[in-house]
């Protein structure tokens, strides 16, 4: 992801292998010179074992729906951005 690049309102993917490509999807709710806010809105229920167990759903739920800040100069090779026209 290239940090100057993004923009408020961009789809973003948090990406981890080729099996498993997007395991996240979230929203960049909030800009600042230095970092970025993602609000992750969806991911992957096979990858993080949803249907395994009631307290996987809990906890994913609780913790990988979050906001997410994220350092521009030291960003995430695992993130892509997903919005059109890039």
């Amino acid at each position: 992801m290239l940090r100057n690049k993004i923009k408020l309102g961009d789809i973003v993917s948090l990406y981890f292998s080729e099996n498993y490509q997007n395991i996240k999807l979230g929203i960049i709710t909030d800009l600042k010179k230095d970092n970025f806010i993602v609000k992750w809105i969806w991911y992957d229920k096979l990858f993080f074992m949803d249907d395994e167990h009631e307290v996987f759903n809990d906890l994913n739920k609780q913790y990988l729906l979050a906001e997410t800040q994220y350092d521009r100069n030291d960003l995430n090779t695992c993130l892509k951005l997903v919005s059109c026209g890039y």
